[in-house]
This record gives C-alpha cells, structure tokens and sequence, in this order.
C-alpha cells in the first residue's frame, strides 16, 4: 500500500500529477494545492497518497499533509461522496474550515464546491459533525473558524455572515469572501467590512 510519494513532476494537468520515483512514474489525482505546488517546483515533490484497490483499477490520491488525506478518508465513507467530490472539497475548503463547517452547519459552504449540490452538503455537515476533532489540528486559519470554538463576540459573528452573503452577491466564491473579510475590522458594521474586504481583494489583483 502506497502512503506517501517523493520524487519529481514529470507530468502534470489540472487534475492529476506523474510523480517518478526511482525510474518508476506514479499517476496521482491530486487536490489543487497539490497539483500547483508541482507546478512551481516539480523537480522535488513530496505527497501523502490515499490507494483505492477495486476489482478494476488501482488508483491513487494525493494530499499536501496527512491531514487532508484522513479527512478525504473519513468523506468518501459517506454515501453520495465519492473520491471526485471530496478531492473537490478539499481543494476549495481547508481542513480546519471543514471542520468549523460542520459545527456550525454552514451548508453554503459546502455547496459553494463545484459539484456539491444541496443535499451532499447537508449530508457532510451532518455527518461529519464532531467527526473530524481527532484529526484536525486545532487553531483558526479564518476568522470564520473563531465561531467554532466560541472566541468570535457575537456582533462581529453577525456582521461576518451579513457581509459574507454580499459579497457572495457580488459574485465572490464563499472561500474568497471569508478570506477577504479575515482582514476587515472586527467591530466595523457590515456595510464597512464589505468595502474593506472589496478593498483588500482590490490590492490582491494589483499585486
């Protein structure tokens, strides 16, 4: 059983890489963050590896920690999650916002992931709700996640989703607007902190 993979990026497209390894290339589908990663320094690549044995093909998943590759483990287990959709959410959504997904069934979340429709996205909050503690480190990688362990004042929590929802108006995907407003002024209304998160993603494109 293949578990980890370190070599060079002999190949690679939008959803996959070729890893070889000692003369022997492995083809990986990988996240997002995997497969750029590769892209930008293919001549030494190290991927944690999830290996799926069916009757007709054996094939392998790649993750950037071991982290991501037990979550992408513990989503396949439920049903209507195959390994296209939780290599989808891992690529958009981070383990620690999964987490803070789940424990606060933010289901908007999880349908902002291509191919995630509605009823796959209750489902993954219902069912990996306090599932995920014991392999998810802890500590907030958004403000967003501050709601999951209480520390977020309730005026700002508030304001955070009123804003997140404009700006998901705005056409921004939820991941973008939360990481926008990571940046904002906590005690500001949420009119102010959508204008300071448009202007933090303003700064972004220029640079």
């Amino acid at each position: 059983m293949i578990a980890r993979l370190t070599g060079r990026c002999v190949h690679s497209d939008s959803e996959s890489i070729v890893v070889d390894v000692g003369g022997v290339g492995y083809l990986v589908r990988a996240t997002t963050g995997v497969v750029q990663a590769a892209q930008r320094s293919p001549e030494s690549v190290t991927v944690h590896v999830h290996t799926s044995v069916r009757e007709d093909a054996i094939q392998l998943f790649g993750f950037a920690s071991h982290v991501e590759q037990l979550v992408f483990e513990r989503l396949v287990q439920l049903q209507g999650v195959g390994p296209k959709v939780a290599i989808g959410v891992l690529s958009s959504i981070t383990p620690q916002d999964l987490q803070r997904a789940t424990l606060q069934e933010d289901v908007a979340l999880l349908q902002s992931v291509p191919g995630v429709g509605p009823k796959v996205a209750r489902r993954i909050v219902t069912e990996l709700r306090d599932k995920l503690e014991d392999i998810v480190p802890s500590g907030v990688t958004t403000f967003s996640a501050q709601v999951a362990d209480g520390s977020a004042p309730a005026d700002s929590v508030a304001t955070f989703y009123e804003a997140r929802e404009a700006l998901v108006g705005l056409g921004m995907a939820i991941p973008e607007a939360e990481a926008a407003l990571a940046e904002t002024d906590e005690g500001a209304d949420a009119g102010e902190r959508v204008r300071q998160a448009l202007a933090t993603r303003k700064r972004r494109v220029r640079s």
